[in-house]
């Protein structure tokens, strides 16, 4: 089985701590998780949240994934990785000239050669726009960033974006995704999408990644992962479906969030789980939708 996910957070993890390093399963994202759970193609998320420094912390973690494949071989040979920003706060700070911060993301691009997504805000508000725990929309500067972005043809995430602010950026003329979102319709929370907003995601090209967390698949247990793809089914987007499975190091979750651990099932808690998810789904789907699910949509995406 080959697997490609849309979204972790090993970036954060590793820019923690000089001693963290890519093999620590502590991360549930390491290289020997990835290899059990036959991931050939994972996007790694630039993450900080909207505070002074993010951009240093946003620049660190760049770095981390320029020299990953020197550090770790097996990355880039037999594992492919895809830069991703979950928050534009990560190469522009509140208090600096937008300039500066296209600059530095500018210098990522070059470096990277791709990158798959950029949110514009996480959960809160920052000079572009309002998060999903925010009603605020699409800022001045978050259009001319949506500007910036379409001209480079780089998808913009909708994952944490208030309804508000996924409507505005809808008016652009711009490709979009959810790298780590799942439905609102089967799972009511902020998080997941709205019908309309996962419908026009698919009729613009984009995908949907599938999130692993708890709090956003349901409350029966690893029967959501079906639940969620029956929906997506109902809507007639399952060519757009694929893995945003959100694997994390708990140390990095926010103190504000502490109270929804354990975030995952048991058993589904890290890349190595994606045989399970495989032989879960087969149950109610077909071996050519599964494959798609697991790879060929996301893969398709990127090339």
């Amino acid at each position: 089985m080959r697997v490609a996910d849309f979204h972790c957070d090993l970036l954060s993890y590793l820019a923690e701590d000089e001693s963290h390093t890519a093999h620590n399963p502590i991360s549930r994202a390491s290289i020997p998780l990835l290899q059990a759970g036959g991931v050939r193609l994972q996007t790694l998320a630039v993450y900080t949240k909207t505070a002074a420094g993010s951009a240093k912390s946003g620049s660190k973690q760049a770095e981390i994934f320029f020299q990953l494949s020197g550090k770790y071989p097996v990355l880039g040979r037999d594992i492919k990785t895809v830069l991703s920003i979950e928050n534009a706060s990560s190469f522009c700070e509140e208090e600096e000239p937008l300039e500066k911060g296209i600059e530095r993301l500018e210098s990522w691009l070059k470096k990277a050669g791709k990158i798959a997504y950029i949110s514009l805000t996480w959960n809160g508000e920052n000079r572009f726009g309002g998060g999903n725990a925010t009603q605020v929309g699409l800022k001045p500067e978050g259009r001319e960033l949506l500007q910036w972005m379409a001209r480079h043809k780089i998808a913009v995430d909708l994952s944490h974006t208030s309804d508000r602010l996924a409507e505005d950026i809808l008016d652009e003329a711009i490709g979009t995704v959810a790298s780590h979102s799942n439905f609102r319709a089967v799972a009511p929370h902020p998080r997941n999408l709205p019908d309309d907003i996962a419908q026009e995601i698919a009729a613009r090209g984009g995908v949907i990644g599938l999130n692993f967390v708890r709090v956003f698949l349901g409350k029966e247990g690893p029967e959501d992962f079906i639940r969620q793809l029956e929906h997506a089914e109902k809507l007639g987007i399952l060519d757009h479906m694929c893995f945003g499975a959100d694997f994390f190091a708990d140390q990095v979750l926010p103190p504000e969030l502490h109270y929804l651990m354990p975030m995952f099932n048991p058993g589904f808690d890290n890349a190595s789980c994606y045989p399970q998810v495989r032989k879960l789904l087969l149950k109610h789907l077909s071996p050519a939708v599964v494959e798609k699910i697991a790879y060929e949509n996301l893969a398709r995406f990127l090339t």
